[in-house]
């Protein structure tokens, strides 16, 4: 199965779930939801991933994850501004920085295991 199946499948399941929780306070417009940060970490973990395996010096590393950086910003279609304040608002609110976490965590490991056998 795709990885980019799986991430939508996964962002859909958290977007389920969202609706189903109690109603939180109102997310200011300039930031992104959970949805969006969720599936935007997921793709900045994966690229961290696959620069960390590469045997390059500290700047070439630096340099080729800021490049993946910008391009899945672009992907997503968010700025980095938005991207540090939105990640600065969740970590002002511990229960939603600890969902975000755990979706972004729980979606790694789904990939992963997809990765590794072939099937869920």
């Amino acid at each position: 199965m795709d990885v980019s199946v799986i991430k939508k499948v996964l962002v859909l399941v958290v977007v389920l779930s969202l609706f189903s929780c109690k109603k939180e306070e109102k997310v200011p417009e300039n930031i992104l939801s959970k949805e969006k940060m969720v599936s935007l970490l997921i793709d900045l973990r994966i690229a961290e991933g696959r620069v960390a395996t590469l045997t390059l010096s500290n700047d070439s590393s630096l340099n080729l994850f800021g490049e993946l950086e910008n391009k899945i910003f672009e992907d997503h279609g968010v700025d980095s501004l938005a991207y540090i304040t939105s990640y600065q608002h969740y970590l002002l609110r511990p229960r939603q920085a600890l969902y975000i976490t755990d979706a972004v965590i729980d979606s790694l490991k789904v990939i992963q295991q997809i990765k590794e056998t072939g099937h869920k």
